[in-house]
This record gives structure tokens, C-alpha cells and sequence, in this order.
């Protein structure tokens, strides 16, 4: 028998009628429940940036520079179809102002550009292709404009409604609207070339903003500004908090509430969007080509984005001939079926369900509504009741390691902490070890563990702020990933592979080729003590399987280059490799001497801040000196959102010692440096 519980009970729910447990609030709208359910969506970054080999453009590019041989929305929206996306979000303007359709309220814009004679229109190309294959539309405008001459002043924040408005009207149904955080600083601004500050939450009349949105746009959920409807998670790394509550406390302000887990006593609901990048950068670089995340990368991020009751939006960096790149593509392919595999046979739908308390006893709130493929039906308790037990039976024992609980958000999310154990031969229950605090769950909370041989599961939901109310449960035994190698190399130049799998060989290559099961494998590090490309992959010698390949390319060693600030410990951080372990200049020195100890063609160099939880001294502005001249200054466009190794190359210029100065930092009184690199002629 299927469900179990008292028969008494289910002819009792059947003559009389229980009422659905009542909303434990906030709640949310229509349109965020119709967003949540999307759960996967892309990001394009595409414009002047691509072409400048820029992550922010300073405003003073020719519109001219943007020319893109071969562009195809068509290939972008058939590749992010495959790989499961629903809908895809288009950076129509980014901070420098360049505008992606032929506004008619600026020249800086494709209208001014070679491409397509000046006829083209981005915006039109791709929300219709997205009509096309069935795919959602969504819109970027960055409030931020660096080439417009009258930003910071009344008739920009004109200007950049009238172009909300063409956005809204001109191309269709949208299902979200972007606005960004970044705004105010240094900018070309119609050439006054310097910086400007504004007060956000009120410049831009983002109140007014979003009643424009609403009556133009009514599906849209509106991200950023001070009338948001979903939140930014608060990273740009790709991971929602374990603890992650759809709401917040007030209208829901960054630098107040609690983005990444939200607010169990919040007032708002505002669900969380993780965005992050395949790449390291949001825009293309070629140098980036050898630095997609990797497969087991992506898939932890759907586990920590969508597992944690957010939404993913995935962006990809068009590359300049107007395609997505085919490694990209590739990858994201490899990325869907991976999951698609992992999710391919559930476990539960003919287990027999018990709980331990049923609505009314009703068969409307029964606990095989939790199996019943039917989202909108529900297992919920009585009144009261905000602790419960599902129990799954097997016929046969079944080895599962993923678990997929969804709570009835419609009446709002309720639980908060629970509990998930497995019983097998000895009739036990033991819990699941899963390594995750096990607390909220939302519209979606996905469980990894170690594969466990049972013949029975169960969820404790210990505590929750209402009556429960779970609609969907799912066990799973996914197929092992096998994850691609990490490869570091020190400053000595010691080259280390590692691999999560221990059972498993590592394979490699270090002459550009790649590598395959007959390359050689790896049993101890090994010394690159020059320029080169290591390139790996972890190997099942059992079945055959191999992973992604995982590819790294080095300069020179910097290991024996001397920092004249630093005591030889700390200065070992900069150069390690490691950039878990970071030096910090001495407080109050804003600088560092490297001497590299012979003269050197230099032709860039890369520097990347503390990364971790605790870190700060994010320098975001910086001068570089070769010899006392300066060869490099500029920002780090981005970095404190995403703090990855940021590379900045400069003509060759020959010298030995360098000077780093940290114009200005983020955060902090010291400068940190996880790595600093040179690139060499």
C-alpha cells in the first residue's frame, strides 16, 4: 500500500471539508512565483568592452570599435537551450554608455557603429530569436552612464528613463529588469573626464522607475534599485547562503539586510538571484580562454545557487565575432547533461509514504502528495503542528545520495532546521552526513552525500513557522562526477596536481596537447621552471571515464623576487601560488619595492587581492613603476564584487625593479596581495 495512514483518519477527511493551512507571510507575488520557478537563466555581456579587452569602459571609446564579424543571437539562444537555460538577460547598456539598440536619444550607440552599415539593432536581434526557440527575454541598463556629459545632473536621470521606456516597449515581453549597483566615479562624461558621485537611492527615481516598469512590463520582477523584487545574493562567486530565507526586514537594503541567508523575521519577500560568470571576467577576454570554470565548478554552483533556494543566472561573455565561444558551449552542454544524469531516475515515486501527522486527516494534505509529481499539491500538519516526520519505504534497498524537498511557497516558507536519516538491514536510523546545515529549504533545497544502501529514508522537520507544508521530495543516485585536477604551481616552480577522487589517476600534458589515457601520469610534483601550459585530467582506471580537462598557463617562476617591505615569510604569500594565503603591506604603507633580481622584459603583470571571508585591502586602483617610470595605472574594474587575478598588459618595457602602488583600496588601512605576477617578452 502506497500511503499509509490511519483509515479512520482518511474516511473521517473525506466527509468533511479541511481548509488548507492559512499563509504564514510574507508570500510571494505572481511574478516572483512565476521567476522562482524559471531557476536558471543566462546573462550575456557584449558591447565596446568586448572589443577593448575591458571589463568596465571609461566612456570614451568610438562607437566604432564595435564590430563584430560573425554575430548570431541564433547561436547564442540554440546553445543556451541546450543547456537548460530559460531564459537569457542582455547587458543592452553597460557603464560606458554604449548603447546595444539604435536609441533615439544618443549617437552613441550600433546606429553609429560599421556594423550591419549602421542598421543593426542587438536588442531586436536577440529578443527575437529568443521568441524563436521559446526562450524568456530579459533587460540590463546600467543607471551608471560614463560617456553621458550630463550624469550626475537632472537631465541624465531623463535621459536614462526615456531609454528605459524604449527598452519596455520596443522588444516584447520581458521577464526581468536589471538595474546595476555600481554607480558614480571617475567617467569621461562627454569629456570633462572626472569623477562624479551621486546618491543612488534617490537620483535616479527608481520609485517612479518602477512604475513605469510595472505598467509597461507587468510579468517582470525588477532586480537593483530601491524597488526590487528579487534580491543579489551578495557574491559574485556563484553560492547562496545554506541559510537562505526568501525575505528580509523593510524594502530590502544590501548595506543593511542580510542578502546572502535573508531574514527569518523578515517583512518582504525577496527571493535571492546568485549571478556569476563562466569565466573569471563578465566580458570576453581572450586570455580567459584556458579559464572556464570547470565542470565540477558549475555543478557545485547549481547545487549552492538552485539547491539553496535561489535562482542561477549563468552569464557567458560573447566573444568578438558575436558568438558564444565553442569551449564555452561545450562546456555548459557538458554541464546539463551532467545534471540531467544526475537527476535522471527518482527513487521515491513508488516508495510508500507515512507521516506522522496529516491535515484533518485529509487526502487532499496526505503524505504521498510529497511524491506525486504535482507541484501544487501539498503534505501539510494541523494547525499547530510545526515539527513532522516523512518516512520512505523501498521494496528493494536502494543506494541514494541526493535528496530534492520543496516546501508549498504559495503559503509562504516555513521550515528551519531539519533532519535527514537512512535505515538499512539493522533497522536503524542513521543520520545522513551531508556536511551542510540543514535548515531552511524554500521553493528548492538540494542534499548531497555520500551514497548510502537503504531501505528506508526520512525527514525530522524539528522546527518551521507554521504548519509544514512540503510538496515535492525526490532521492536520487547520481553517477560519480569525476572532478578535473587543480593545478598550482609554486614559486620555485614546483607544479602540484590534486584530485578530489583519490581512487582516481591523474593524467597530464605540458607541451600544449591534450591529454588523454595514455599520457603521463602523475606521481609526484614535478618542476616548470619557466614559461609554459600544463594541462590535466582525472582519469577512473576502473571504468575508463575521464573528466574535463583542466588547463593552466604560467609565466616565469617569481618565487626568488624580493619584496623590500616584506620579512621573507610574508612575502612567500605573494608568489606561492596559493591564493587562499595572503601578505598585507605594513599598516600605513600603501606601496611595495619587488626587486626581480635580474633585468626583464616585462609585457604585463597580474595581482590578486584576499579573497577569503575575512579579507580586505582590496586595492581597486592602482600605479605600476619599472625603474622608477611608470609602465601601468588604471582600476580594477569589478574586483571587489569579483575578486579574481586581475591582468593588466602594457607595451614591453625592460627593467628589474618594480613598484606596486595601491592608489586606493576598498576596505582596510594595508594593501593585500594573495598573488602578484609578471608576464614576460
Amino acid at each position: 500500500m502506497k500511503h499509509l495512514f490511519p483509515l479512520l483518519l482518511l474516511l473521517a477527511g473525506a466527509c468533511s471539508r479541511v481548509e488548507a493551512p492559512a499563509p504564514v507571510g510574507p508570500v510571494p507575488d505572481a511574478r516572483q512565483l512565476a521567476w522562482q520557478r524559471l531557476e536558471t537563466y543566462a546573462f550575456v555581456h557584449y558591447g565596446l568592452n568586448t572589443f577593448n579587452d575591458m571589463e568596465w569602459g571609461y566612456g570614451n571609446t568610438p562607437a566604432s570599435t564595435f564590430d563584430p564579424a560573425a554575430l548570431d543571437c541564433d547561436q547564442w539562444v540554440r546553445t543556451l537551450k541546450a543547456a537548460g537555460m530559460k531564459g537569457v538577460m542582455l547587458t543592452a547598456k553597460h557603464h560606458d554608455g554604449f548603447c546595444l539598440w539604435p536609441s533615439a536619444y544618443t549617437d552613441y550607440s550600433v546606429k553609429s557603429s560599421p556594423w550591419r552599415d549602421g542598421k543593426g539593432d542587438l536588442v531586436r536581434e536577440l529578443s527575437d530569436a529568443c521568441r524563436r526557440h521559446g526562450l524568456r527575454f530579459g533587460i540590463y541598463l546600467s543607471p551608471w552612464d560614463r560617456h553621458h556629459a550630463e550624469y550626475g545632473r537632472e537631465a541624465y536621470v531623463e535621459y536614462f528613463h526615456n531609454q528605459m521606456r524604449e527598452l519596455l516597449t520596443n522588444y516584447g515581453p520581458l521577464f526581468e529588469y536589471w538595474f546595476d549597483g555600481a554607480n558614480g566615479g571617475d567617467g569621461w562624461y562627454g569629456g570633462a573626464d572626472e569623477r562624479r558621485s551621486i546618491d543612488a537611492r534617490s537620483y535616479y527615481r527608481y520609485e517612479e522607475a518602477r512604475e513605469t516598469i510595472r505598467s509597461l512590463q507587468p510579468e517582470a520582477v525588477i532586480f537593483g534599485g530601491t524597488c526590487a523584487d528579487i534580491r543579489w545574493i551578495g557574491n559574485e562567486e556563484g553560492w547562496a547562503g545554506q541559510t537562505n530565507w526568501s525575505f528580509v526586514k523593510g524594502a530590502g537594503d544590501q548595506n543593511v539586510n542580510d542578502f546572502t541567508h535573508g531574514e527569518r523575521d523578515g517583512d518582504h519577500w525577496l527571493p535571492g538571484e546568485v549571478d556569476v560568470s563562466i569565466r573569471p571576467g563578465w566580458f570576453y577576454h581572450p586570455r580567459e580562454d584556458t579559464q572556464l570554470k570547470s565542470l565540477s565548478q558549475l555543478v557545485d554552483i547549481y547545487y549552492q545557487s538552485v539547491g539553496r533556494n535561489a535562482n542561477l543566472l549563468l552569464n557567458f561573455p560573447v566573444d568578438r565575432s558575436g558568438r558564444i565561444a565553442a569551449a564555452d558551449s561545450a562546456r555548459i552542454v557538458a554541464w546539463r547533461q551532467t545534471l540531467d544524469a544526475e537527476f535522471a531516475h527518482e527513487l521515491l515515486a513508488g516508495a510508500d509514504v507515512e507521516a506522522d501527522n496529516v491535515r484533518g486527516g485529509a487526502r487532499r494534505f496526505a503524505p504521498g502528495r510529497t511524491t506525486d509529481g504535482n507541484w501544487e499539491s501539498y503534505w501539510a500538519t494541523d494547525d499547530g503542528v510545526t515539527e513532522g516526520v516523512l518516512t520512505f519505504r523501498f521494496e528493494a534497498p536502494q543506494h541514494v545520495n541526493r535528496l530534492l524537498l520543496q516546501e508549498y511557497i504559495p503559503l509562504g516558507q516555513r521550515v528551519a532546521r531539519f533532519a535527514v536519516e537512512w535505515s538499512g538491514d539493522d533497522r536503524e536510523w542513521h543520520p545522513v552526513e551531508t556536511g551542510e546545515e540543514l535548515t531552511t529549504i524554500g521553493y528548492k533545497r538540494i542534499i548531497r552525500f555520500a551514497g548510502v544502501t537503504c531501505r528506508a529514508l526520512r525527514v525530522r522537520f524539528e522546527e518551521a513557522r507554521g504548519p509544514l507544508c512540503i510538496c515535492n521530495v525526490e532521492a536520487y543516485d547520481a553517477p560519480v562526477l569525476l572532478e578535473e585536477p587543480r593545478i598550482v604551481r609554486d614559486g620555485s616552480g614546483m607544479v602540484t596536481l590534486r584530485a578530489g577522487d583519490r581512487g582516481a589517476e591523474i593524467r597530464y600534458t605540458t607541451d600544449g596537447t591534450q591529454p588523454d589515457g595514455s599520457s603521463p601520469r602523475y606521481e609526484a610534483p614535478f618542476l616548470l621552471p619557466d614559461k609554459g601550459e600544463v594541462r590535466a585530467l582525472v582519469r577512473d582506471p576502473q571504468s575508463g571515464r575521464m573528466s574535463e580537462v583542466a588547463a593552466r598557463r604560467f609565466d616565469i617562476p617569481c618565487g626568488s623576487f624580493r619584496v623590500r617591505e616584506l620579512e621573507p615569510g610574508e612575502q612567500a604569500k605573494m608568489f606561492d601560488g596559493d591564493v587562499t594565503t595572503a601578505a598585507y603591506l605594513p599598516r600605513g604603507l600603501r606601496s611595495c619595492t619587488i626587486d626581480m633580481g635580474c633585468e626583464r622584459s616585462l609585457t604585463g603583470f597580474a595581482y590578486t587581492p584576499d579573497a577569503g571571508r575575512w579579507g580586505s585591502g582590496v586595492v581597486t586602483h592602482y600605479r605600476l613603476l619599472l625603474d622608477g617610470r611608470k609602465v601601468a595605472e588604471g582600476e580594477f574594474s569589478n574586483i571587489v564584487n569579483n575578486p579574481v587575478e586581475q591582468l593588466v598588459e602594457f607595451a614591453p618595457q625592460r627593467g628589474r625593479v618594480l613598484r606596486f602602488e595601491a592608489c586606493a583600496l576598498a576596505s582596510g588601512d594595508a594593501p593585500s596581495i594573495a598573488e602578484f605576477s609578471v608576464r614576460t617578452e
